[in-house]
């Protein structure tokens, strides 16, 4: 059975959409932490707290490219497909 490289091709396009519009928004919630930290008369302890609360949402785009390499794999192995014939 010949593989459909063209639903292939649209599936790998949808998943890459589909997280860089993940780290778009985690991006987003990143510089609204970021920006708290620079409100003026802020007490230490709570600088810290929204320096990593802007950080968390960075860590997560490594999460999400294994994700992104993983879902490829399973394009390519056509995993999906076998599983809607049954």
């Amino acid at each position: 059975m010949p593989k459909n490289t063209e639903l292939q091709l649209r599936q790998k396009k949808d998943a890459v959409r589909g997280v860089l519009l993940f780290l778009l928004f985690q991006l987003a919630c990143a510089a609204c932490a970021a920006a708290l930290c620079f409100i003026p008369g802020l007490p230490g302890w709570a600088v810290m707290l929204f320096a990593v609360l802007a950080g968390i949402p960075l860590l997560m785009a490594v999460p999400a490219l294994a994700v992104l390499k993983q879902r490829f794999y399973e394009i390519q192995g056509g995993e999906l497909d076998a599983a809607r014939q049954y």
